[in-house]
């Protein structure tokens, strides 16, 4: 089992690379100079692009994942606003974040031909672009870059995997003085789960929408010092896009399945946010199916 999921793992992350054609397709965001468009703990989806490909403009343009100039192993996250093409192959773009608002240029980054020698090894200077984020799932990421975080979620999974191991959870057809599947004499174990499982959906798609939750990540901020973290629901999210910065006239949430973009109007134009994974949307659609299913096997069993 172990090692099932082990080969699932990076099978899953060998797909992602060849499907975005990138090297890292998922990477999480650890610093705030990209509030509020992107939030300290979200997990952004990289795809991979040519430097000619990259749409560069002030409010519009792509969120880009580069390595710095000064620290090959450091990923910077920032908005590209201008470009301009040296000689035709060679490519040079100014870059900033959106917690700067509409104020000065923050970096340049140079890709020069998009690679880049150091110590005998070729550096692709260019990650990606942004096509996505993923909310909350990223702080596990930042926390994992403790030694001592490491070595006590090493302890955990051992744990579950023991508790798997030893006391199974096998349910199976619910029969007539089988007490030993039944709590309180009345209730199945099977029916306990399912209202366990039904109260943690519910509790989901009401934090996913209005929930907020600050606490304090380690691994988190530059140089992995620890900072303070929040988790915003979908409209607390909308909130503090309208309440981070002056210069944001208004937040427009724009929904879709399974998504949803925050856009934020400044005085200077629209300035665009990054698609969305709705947990809320995911966790109706988890709730709906599961109970209409349980629904349809409870019917089928009380048919003549």
């Amino acid at each position: 089992m172990i090692v099932l999921v082990i080969i699932i793992v990076f099978g899953f992350w060998s797909g992602m690379q060849y499907v975005l054609g990138t090297e890292y397709p998922m990477l999480a965001v650890s610093s705030g100079s990209m509030l509020p468009t992107l939030n300290v703990g979200d997990l952004i989806i990289v795809q991979g692009v040519n430097p000619e490909e990259i749409n560069a403009a002030p409010l519009n343009g792509d969120i880009i994942v580069f390595r710095s100039k000064f620290d090959l192993n450091k990923f910077i996250v920032h908005r590209a606003i201008s470009s301009r093409s040296i000689n035709g192959s060679l490519y040079e773009f100014k870059t900033k974040g959106d917690a700067g608002g509409e104020g000065q240029d923050q970096d340049q980054f140079s890709p020069w031909n998009s690679t880049m020698n150091f110590d005998g090894e070729t550096y692709k200077m260019l990650i990606g672009k942004v096509v996505g984020r993923i909310p909350w799932v990223g702080n596990f990421a930042l926390i994992m870059r403790s030694q001592q975080n490491v070595y006590l979620f090493t302890i955990v999974i051992i744990i579950l995997i023991a508790i798997f191991l030893f006391f199974p959870f096998e349910i199976g057809e619910e029969k007539k003085g089988d007490k030993g599947r039944l709590m309180f004499g009345k209730i199945s174990l099977k029916t306990i789960y399912l209202i366990v499982l039904n109260i943690f959906l519910i509790g989901l798609i009401i934090f996913s929408l209005w929930g907020t939750f600050t606490f304090w990540n380690p691994g988190a901020g530059p140089d992995s010092q620890g900072m303070y973290v929040t988790l915003y629901g979908m409209f607390s999210d909308v909130n503090f896009h309208k309440t981070y910065s002056n210069n944001i006239i208004k937040a427009i949430l724009s929904p879709s399945f399974l998504t949803y973009t925050i856009n934020c109007q400044l005085s200077g134009g629209l300035r665009t946010g990054v698609p969305t994974f709705s947990w809320g949307q995911a966790a109706i659609i988890l709730l709906v199916v599961m109970d209409v299913w349980n629904l349809i096997k409870k019917t089928r069993k009380v048919e003549p």
